[in-house]
């Protein structure tokens, strides 16, 4: 580059190779500000003239010469209305159908097998890290074959027809950074390019770009005189520490990301640039502030403290000898150099220094304690070096197009603090979660909705990324896109394209911009790379990050590094006393003597790794990861060998409790023994007593019980005899039964008007007579047969009708006066004393003949029973004075019964007290006789256990240093040999843990 004077500041877009730029101010985005010098201008008239002959051009420099800018700026002012600009970049997985499918996407057939641009236009390709695609095991490069086809034939075939495609009114621009990629291309495609290597501005030129930009933002910002004047100072120094820097720390296999350029030198002013004048009031203050930025962006990358302590010890020299009195303000910043946006309260967002670590770290447990509200819960012990690393994150966030690569092994809290960051920062934080089967489209998915949500919705979000969700190494083209140029290829459907210009044409519109479609795209993209930041979570181990950076330069190029160190001695304290404080049963004392040995025990195995590695050659990698391990195991350890130890303590306490209190029980025990078979012995006194008493009423009760069988045999035989006599007397009633119903349906035939009819008569036959004469007898009061019972005495008789048919209806049937019956007798063998002959004469006559002779019938068969009646009654008075006789031993057996059941329920009872009192008297002899076996047993046991004890007291006073160092031991002595885990247990641990408290 020459010294000529800067043109004028010209913006133009940042694209991949973001060289030569210089944010004009804090706020804006980092816009290249293109400051030519006679070597841009050199090239831009070369650029000019071979853009007009239509020949391909190749710039080719280093990362941080300005290639893209370059270009991009050119490109910027073609006639729109002639050139397309088709931007095409290249990265390590593209292929020839890749580049062939976007190179055919803007064009259009025309007449035949002619494509072309639409109209008359013509399109420029613009190839961006040329080299970067994967070379065949053939040496053969895809898309290289592809272009060298086009430019040496002018076509190439379609992939499905296999037809010829003959490609007009293209061009080819390209970039190429020579020391990434595949260092070179096939000179058959170079040969048609037009070659200008680009190499870094010289100092002058430096210098008065950056002066220009300092002094112009300490003019508009009404900084103070002294500290205005100082400016050029700080340019001198800053420009001297980079070239120093970039000098002596060259990259290296393992430092491959050493690679200082504009780029950083312009993140130091970008971070200046942030300050305001209640932030700077002295030149010191500014000294201090480059101090900060310098260490920002040179010292985050070191990879080692040796690096980093030659960067300090140079920064310091470089300082010396650039400003005077400035040894007050290097110790000042020895104690406490941060500067973050946060320092007045979050939410606030101010770019001032912190005063304080105590300070800061109120700050940030505010700010923890109000994410974990909202949020997931995060369990973080910030020390020093954490709030550093949440300071360093939240400039590179608050920065436009702030994106981060943090560098560091797992467990580091890489994730954790750039969450906590982003909350600071108010902005969401998105993961891709991964699941079987996620592949490209799906990260393509959620990166699109993430480009709408901060291109449309002006949503801050921070795209956190790990190496864990690296499910595919060609997600990191994606990420690539985003970080070089913010456009991913294909992200969006055409259809979704047109949606997301239409949706912002308004809001380009309101900036006073043209809304044309390449103007509301680039509005777009512009707001997702503002609002889109990218933090990647990376690992240094092994070469996988080296390869990455070698594949995809945006990931190292783009971002700024927070390289993760191993946590010093104070943070491992620290973290472990705070995750200690919740174990339970150590003193506070033996805490911090705990914290701090486990912290000697993970640095000494850092020691001894770097000692394992020089001799034998492996390498055995130990991480905060690994440290947290240990306290969680420790913890877990302890409460388990606690618990067990506690257990084995009060099994033998209580066995010695036991003996103690056997021995004391025994005593008691043939006390009690003693009384027991006293009242054994009553009992059975007692019961013997009761067994002569039962057996004497138990026999009353059986004589009693002979008797009343006896008379119930007689009973039985008395009862048997009544109801055969009683069946007898039954049967012959049963005979008289019809003589005596005839006779009283004979009287039933008679009423007043027949018998008056009757007593009317004067002479009545003989036959009726008879019948009247035959009443008469038979109703003889007493036997007194009347002399007279002619038809006169009859009807006197039968002179009250009433009177006489009651005396038949009531007459006494059963008593019958012999002399009666003999009286009737001749009247009985008459053939013509019957009933249906009477009829004949009389009605009422017939009536009482039929009466008459039914009584006597029935007289007849009564007497013939009334022996057996009264035979009878005789049998049932015997019978009912054998029952009630029964019934009077019956209840005296009851009474017996009773009796002897009262006593048997006693007799029981005093037997069930005698077999339980000899049961408990049996009980306490054998308790007896085990107490005195066990006591006897286990007399020398009683030595043993209380010595046991005493010796499980001892462990228990010494288990927390036991654990500690079984817990050291299981964390990290698996992966050495013997000898190497002798050393570090024997000469450096034990040592080390005998001389804590």
């Amino acid at each position: 580059m020459g010294n000529t004077s800067p043109e004028p500041l010209d913006v133009t877009t940042d694209d991949s190779d973001s060289e030569s730029i210089v944010p004009p101010d804090a706020s804006s985005d980092p816009q290249a500000c293109l400051v030519h010098t006679s070597e841009t201008i050199r090239v831009r008239y070369f650029m000019d003239h071979l853009l007009e002959k239509h020949r391909p051009i190749m710039l080719v420099g280093n990362a941080g010469t300005g290639k893209s800018v370059i270009v991009g700026d050119k490109l910027s002012l073609l006639d729109s209305e002639k050139y397309m600009v088709k931007n095409v970049p290249f990265n390590y997985y593209t292929t020839s159908a890749m580049l062939q499918a976007v190179l055919e996407k803007p064009l259009d057939k025309k007449a035949g097998r002619n494509y072309s641009p639409p109209g008359a236009k013509k399109i420029i390709y613009f190839i961006d890290d040329m080299n970067m695609p994967e070379v065949d095991s053939y040496g053969t490069v895809q898309p290289h074959t592809l272009i060298r086809q086009h430019l040496d034939y002018g076509h190439w075939y379609d992939r499905n027809k296999l037809s010829l495609k003959e490609i007009m009114n293209v061009q080819y621009v390209s970039c190429m950074n020579p020391t990434a990629g595949s260092f070179t291309i096939n000179p058959r495609l170079q040969r048609h390019f037009s070659v200008f290597a680009l190499s870094f501005p010289g100092s002058d030129a430096l210098s008065t770009i950056y002066s220009t930009i300092l002094t112009q933002h300490l003019k508009q910002g009404n900084f103070p005189g002294a500290l205005q004047k100082s400016s050029q100072q700080l340019i001198n120094l800053a420009l001297a520490l980079h070239l120093k820097v970039a000098a002596t720390f060259l990259p290296t296999a393992i430092k491959f990301h050493y690679n200082f350029n504009l780029r950083d030198l312009s993140n130091v002013f970008q971070g200046i640039l942030f300050s305001t004048p209640e932030c700077l009031k002295t030149p010191q203050d500014l000294v201090k502030l480059y101090l900060h930025e310098s260490n920002r962006v040179y010292q985050d990358k070191m990879v080692d403290e040796k690096d980093v302590s030659l960067f300090d010890k140079m920064q310091t020299e470089t300082v010396k000898k650039y400003c005077e009195e400035i040894e007050d303000t290097l110790e000042q910043t020895k104690e406490i150099n941060v500067f973050c946006h946060f320092t007045k309260g979050v939410g606030e967002p101010k770019y001032m220094p912190v005063q304080s670590w105590e300070s800061l770290n109120l700050l940030l447990v505010e700010a923890l304690e109000n994410h974990n509200e909202v949020n997931a819960a995060m369990n973080l012990v910030l020390f020093e070096d954490a709030m550093c690393h949440v300071c360093r994150m939240n400039r590179i966030l608050e920065s436009p197009r702030g994106n981060a690569l943090l560098v560091g092994v797992g467990g580091s809290g890489k994730q954790s603090l750039t969450r906590l960051a982003a909350f600071i920062s108010s902005l969401e934080v998105f993961q891709i979660t991964l699941r079987k089967g996620y592949g490209i489209p799906d990260l393509k998915a959620d990166l699109a909705a993430q480009y709408i949500a901060a291109g449309m919705k002006n949503v801050g979000t921070v795209f956190l990324m790990t190496d864990a969700q690296v499910a595919d190494e060609r997600f990191l083209v994606l990420v690539n896109d985003l970080l070089a140029s913010g456009e991913i290829a294909d992200l969006f459907p055409d259809d979704e394209v047109e949606n997301i210009i239409s949706n912002v044409r308004n809001e380009v519109k309101a900036q006073g911009q043209m809304d044309t479609r390449e103007a509301c795209w680039k509005f777009f993209i512009d707001r997702v790379r503002r609002q889109l930041k990218v933090a990647l979570c990376f690992s240094p181990v092994g070469n996988k990050l080296r390869v990455r950076s070698r594949k995809f330069p945006a990931i190292v190029n783009c971002t700024a590094i927070d390289w993760f160190h191993e946590w010093p001695r104070e943070a491992l304290e620290s973290v472990s006393l705070r995750f200690l404080q919740g174990t339970e049963n150590i003193e506070a004392p033996v805490k911090e003597s705990i914290s701090k040995f486990m912290a000697y025990v993970h640095t000494s195995v850092n020691g001894m790794s770097r000692t394992y590695l020089s001799n034998e050659r492996h390498y055995n990698y130990t991480t905060p990861k690994s440290f947290l391990e240990q306290i969680k195991l420790y913890q877990n350890l302890l409460l388990k060998k606690r618990r067990e130890l506690t257990a084995k303590m009060e099994r033998l306490e209580n066995g010695l409790q036991k003996l103690s209190s056997t021995s004391t029980q025994v005593d008691d025990l043939k006390a009690k023994l003693a009384a027991q078979e006293v009242e054994l012995k009553q009992k059975n006194e007692d019961a013997d007593k009761l067994i002569q008493v039962v057996g004497i009423e138990t026999e009353k009760v059986s004589k009693e019980k002979a008797i009343a069988d006896d008379e119930e045999k007689k009973v039985a035989l008395i009862t048997q005899e009544v109801q055969q006599k009683q069946k007898d007397c039954e049967e012959d009633l049963a005979k008289a039964e019809p003589a005596l119903a005839a006779a009283q349906e004979a009287l039933h035939t008679l009423n007043k008007t027949n018998l008056t009819e009757l007593k009317s008569f004067g002479s009545p036959p003989s036959t009726v007579s008879n019948v009247t004469a035959a009443v008469m007898a038979l109703m003889a009061p007493n036997g007194k047969v009347p002399k007279d019972r002619s038809w006169k005495a009859a009807k006197v008789a039968m002179s009250k009708v009433d009177g006489f048919l009651d005396s038949l209806i009531n007459f006494n049937k059963e008593n019958i006066h012999e002399n009666c019956l003999r009286a009737l007798q001749p009247y009985l063998q008459d053939p013509e004393f019957n009933p249906e002959f009477v009829t004949s004469k009389s009605y009422a006559a017939a009536g009482l003949c039929s009466w008459v002779i039914n009584i006597v019938r029935f007289y007849e068969v009564y007497c013939d029973v009334e022996p057996k009646r009264k035979a009878l009654s005789k049998a049932n008075a015997e019978l009912a004075a054998a029952q009630e006789k029964l019934t009077s031993i019956k209840a005296k057996i009851v009474h017996l019964n009773e009796n002897l059941a009262v006593l048997t329920a006693r007799f029981e009872k005093a037997t069930a007290e005698k077999l339980k009192c000899q049961e408990e008297a049996e009980a306490t002899s054998k308790t007896i006789s085990l107490a005195n076996r066990l006591v006897g047993g286990l007399a020398s046991e009683n030595v043993r256990w209380a010595e046991s004890v005493k010796d499980f007291r001892i462990q228990e006073s010494a288990l927390c240093g036991d654990v500690l160092l079984t817990t050291a031991f299981v964390s990290y002595l698996g992966y050495f040999t013997k000898k190497y885990r002798q050393d570090l247990m024997d000469t450096v641990w034990k040592p080390y843990l005998h001389q804590l408290k």
